[in-house]
């Protein structure tokens, strides 16, 4: 009786992890299979990929799963902005000035921009 025990639990271990014995091993197809297809799959060496340490460094997270998927959603939503916003972008460009073109545009009407003190005003009648 002990026998017969003793070798359907052995016979049921074996089965239980024969599987993962056979499915340990992943071919280079599979894993790229399995980055296409599988969501949480994480692609290799992405807690050595330079923007995300940058980006984790800058709001002070540590390197896991979930910190990488925040990153990843946060570079999409930063790259949608761009390029939902284009007219923006464009305008905004073009009110990018030089230091040299500012300070132009300061000799020029600095007096626009003075304020003369309190009480100094002239009545004009």
């Amino acid at each position: 009786m002990k026998k017969t025990i003793a070798l359907l639990m052995a016979v049921s271990f074996l089965c239980l992890t024969g599987d993962a014995w056979a499915n340990a091993r992943q071919t280079r197809a599979q894993y790229r299979k399995n980055l296409t297809y599988n969501k949480n799959a994480l692609p290799a060496g992405w807690n050595y990929e330079a923007s995300y340490t940058l980006w984790r460094l800058q709001k002070g997270l540590e390197a896991n799963r979930h910190t990488y998927r925040r990153y990843k959603n946060d570079r999409n939503w930063h790259s949608n902005m761009q390029r939902n916003h284009r007219p923006q972008q464009i305008v905004l460009n073009g009110l990018d000035w030089t230091a040299e073109e500012v300070a132009l545009f300061w000799r020029n009407y600095n007096e626009y921009f003075q304020i003369p003190p309190a009480g100094t005003e002239v009545i004009r009648r």
